[in-house]
């Protein structure tokens, strides 16, 4: 449960989380009083009220602040503002099936391609009735800041390597055909406590038939990865319900 945070309080992490997601350094109350006209001194007070409620932190080498998992999860659950996809990328996504789609696994291999290819993450498929499992876009982690720690990267490119560990991951929501979002230790393994999970549910002949999603750094662009995600989610269950899928 969140305790509910004033206005201000509201306003600050918002900045704090955007800022932040943006940059990968900690923010600072020079900047979050220059955006909302206010003294560095008030933003000090209500950041410390923050930290004290465990939305925020202080990485030991920076005056600035982080946000900590609560923070991320506040700010999906009561600030975030949801972006629709550009009708260009979602078009591009669209036809980047192409034709012929041939299987259901062709369908999967490209899912994954193109959820990874418009948000610079790891894109996952899953086919839950015979455990077929599609990665794409690893070396995406390379290129966020918070992989730049060799011990972290390799944990996490171990833990993407070992597929069964992912299958039980994605089965933990199979039941949910909606949205769902793991941030840092709400997952279950230590190996992905830099990252958030998002994953949505699709269907095959109007039953949940698996789940697609992206693992990303915690400080990722959820205003985007999420509409990119559902986009594709019912595109997937629509395809399917076209298709003739003989063979599974």
């Amino acid at each position: 449960m969140h305790k509910e945070l004033n206005e201000r309080q509201r306003e600050v992490l918002e900045l704090i989380v955007s800022r932040y997601v943006e940059t990968a350094e900690p923010v600072g109350s020079r900047y979050i009083s220059r955006k909302l006209d206010l003294s560095s001194a008030t933003i000090r007070n209500v950041m410390a009220d923050l930290e004290d409620l465990g939305y925020i932190m202080q990485p030991h080498t920076s005056a600035g602040r982080a946000p900590t998992d609560r923070g991320y999860r506040y700010f999906i659950d009561s600030l975030m503002h949801v972006r629709s996809v550009n009708q260009q990328v979602a078009n591009s996504l669209r036809g980047g099936y192409g034709n012929p789609i041939r299987s259901l696994d062709d369908v999967l291999e490209r899912t994954s391609h193109l959820i990874s290819d418009v948000t610079k993450y790891v894109g996952l498929t899953l086919f839950s009735q015979c455990d077929k499992l599609y990665l794409d876009g690893a070396s995406h982690i390379i290129e966020q800041p918070e992989f730049h720690d060799l011990k972290k990267l390799y944990s996490l490119l171990r833990y993407l390597e070992h597929k069964r560990d992912l299958l039980e991951l994605l089965r933990h929501d199979f039941e949910e055909d909606g949205l769902t979002i793991h941030i840092g230790r709400e997952n279950i393994s230590n190996s992905l406590a830099d990252c958030s999970i998002v994953t949505k549910g699709y269907k095959v002949k109007g039953k949940v038939s698996g789940r697609l999603g992206v693992i990303g750094p915690k400080r990722m662009m959820y205003e985007r990865v999420i509409p990119a995600v559902e986009l594709l989610a019912d595109t997937v269950t629509d395809i399917f319900e076209e298709m003739d899928i003989r063979s599974v």
